[in-house]
């Protein structure tokens, strides 16, 4: 009797263990700076958080529409050349880099919203007396050294042995030699060493739009859901003869060209078979579209955003007319876009004081080409 009791104790834990095992809670990367005995600082516990970043941008629609628009407001116009001297002139010429600086600030622009900072390569003339060439380094690629004098440049973070990071001086003006980098970020409380984007506070929601879009796309190819249910009466068998019986039978019953998913269940008997509760769908439609509206609205606040519209997001009930349009443009770009310009500004022009210049350079600002569009239609 006591045997039989506690068969069935180990039974039950093997159950619990398996429902605990298949809810488990997301696990989703941390900002975190992490000293380490390499001498660099780690861009997260596992020094991969960069990389998460990425993802996230090529995982989420709206998330990634966003930031190439921002990107744009900020640098993708380049800088304005009128008025300016031949110093400043040939500065942003950049002649002896492949990119020109109207390439370079573009692409700063995109990590400054992408990661919260940037980075440049800064190379200087033979006798030290100007910056000869400027070249974009891509922020993911960075770490600072532990004393801040130092940065380790990597083209793989992920495989160090590969690509064995490579150590450089950190920007000094006050010891110009052959090449140094810089390393800009946002200040942010609680942030030391790296930047931290603006739209932080709503990673979860952008990582719930691709979970979203990934489970109704296994909804589509398993059929939305099981169409067969085998019951076997005959006892539990352990866990690999489970596995072998499976994996057998899904090899012949299930995959993308062979609709729906076949549930495999392992009774005691018929008396001690399961009770299945079907899940109705019918009603899933309904809160989808409501968490939907929840992510979007998550992901629009978190990037400051209040008018979709401007960044090519539709929402329904929003009119999208050319006054409503200019008026929430201005707004962003006095309160958003404007900031961001002053602080890559004066990066730039502290590098272009160094080569002698008397001019200030500045960026243009981004304007919507929509002269064409009478008032009152909408966009």
């Amino acid at each position: 009797m006591e045997e039989q009791e506690e068969q069935e104790e180990n039974k039950l834990k093997k159950l619990v263990s398996y429902v605990i095992q298949n809810f488990n809670t997301s696990n989703a990367p941390q900002y975190e700076e992490v000293a380490s005995r390499s001498g660099y600082v780690l861009y997260g516990s596992d020094n991969l958080y960069p990389d998460y970043l990425i993802s996230l941008m090529n995982r989420s629609a709206k998330h990634n529409a966003i930031l190439k628009r921002k990107a744009m407001m900020i640098g993708g116009n380049g800088w304005n050349k009128s008025g300016l001297d031949n110093a400043a002139l040939s500065f942003i010429n950049n002649r002896f880099s492949e990119l020109t600086l109207d390439d370079v600030v573009f692409r700063t622009s995109y990590d400054l919203e992408l990661f919260g900072g940037f980075a440049l390569e800064i190379i200087y003339s033979k006798d030290g007396g100007s910056i000869a060439e400027i070249n974009y380094l891509s922020a993911n690629k960075v770490r600072m050294s532990d004393c801040k004098k130092f940065v380790y440049y990597c083209d793989d973070w992920s495989n160090t042995r590969k690509y064995t990071p490579i150590k450089k001086p950190i920007f000094n003006p006050n010891n110009p030699i052959a090449s140094q980098i810089l390393y800009v970020k946002e200040y942010r409380p609680g942030s030391e060493v790296y930047g931290q984007p603006e739209y932080l506070s709503c990673v979860n929601w952008i990582a719930l739009e691709y979970s979203i879009s990934l489970f109704h796309l296994n909804q589509v190819d398993n059929g939305f859901a099981p169409s067969m249910v085998i019951t076997f009466n005959n006892g539990i068998p352990s866990d690999d003869e489970m596995k072998n019986v499976i994996l057998q039978l899904q090899s012949d019953y299930e995959g993308a060209t062979k609709a729906g998913k076949t549930m495999f269940l392992f009774s005691e008997g018929q008396a001690n078979a399961p009770t299945i509760q079907p899940v109705e769908l019918n009603d899933s439609d309904e809160r989808f579209i409501e968490l939907n509206k929840e992510i979007t609205q998550g992901i629009l606040t978190g990037h400051s955003v209040t008018n979709p519209g401007i960044f090519g997001i539709s929402t329904p009930g929003e009119l999208g007319q050319k006054s409503v349009i200019l008026e929430s443009l201005e707004m962003f770009q006095s309160m958003y876009i404007n900031p961001k310009q002053m602080l890559v500004e004066r990066v730039y022009n502290r590098l272009l004081e160094f080569n002698g210049s008397n001019s200030k350079i500045i960026l243009n600002k981004y304007k919507l080409d929509i002269e064409k569009i009478t008032e009152g239609d909408e966009l």
